[in-house]
């Protein structure tokens, strides 16, 4: 019997948490934690890794890994809130000077200058900006303040949906 860690999880289960943590689909968290053989059928794979993924344990960990993850990177609910709104609301009127003239990057608010996605400058000097698509970003927000609640109470849950942690408070 493998020795478990502070996690109550075997040296090869925390593999697979780390791995899901880090984004890779469960199948591939799988074969990478328990050295699956190339032959091995995929439905065994998928099956042994949905039940893995199925652990409180398992799933009270990839939660912790994810918020570290989102810790260390910096991010923040309110942020991702704040630059979605920014882009939702942006107006393609923020790269014109009064008198016509297309501004140059540098000469760009930080609102306008956050929409842009990219922009390349000619021979001549001439700009052309290309922007973050707008539907998107009012898309996500939608999604944040609730309005696609109806359609998101009609969808199965999957399995790292309603993730609960057990004795994890979440950070103020």
């Amino acid at each position: 019997m493998s020795a478990k860690n502070e996690h109550g999880l075997t040296p090869q289960q925390e593999a697979f948490a780390q791995a899901v943590g880090g984004g890779r689909s469960l199948s591939d968290a799988y074969r990478i934690a328990y050295k699956v053989k190339p032959n091995t059928k995929p439905e065994s794979v998928n099956e042994k890794a949905s039940m893995l993924a199925a652990n409180v344990k398992i799933r009270s960990r990839v939660a912790r890994i994810q918020a570290d993850g989102a810790d260390k990177a910096g991010l923040n609910a309110a942020d991702i809130a704040s630059e979605i709104r920014r882009l939702a609301f942006s107006d393609i009127a923020g790269i014109m000077h009064a008198n016509g003239r297309v501004k140059l990057p540098h000469e760009l608010d930080p609102a306008t200058r956050a929409a842009v996605k990219s922009f390349k400058i000619d021979e001549y000097g001439r700009i052309e900006y290309q922007f973050w698509d707008k539907n998107t970003a009012l898309t996500n927000g939608a999604k944040i303040t609730g309005m696609f609640k109806e359609d998101n109470d009609q969808q199965k849950p999957t399995v790292f949906t309603r993730i609960e942690l057990v004795g994890v408070k979440p950070k103020e």
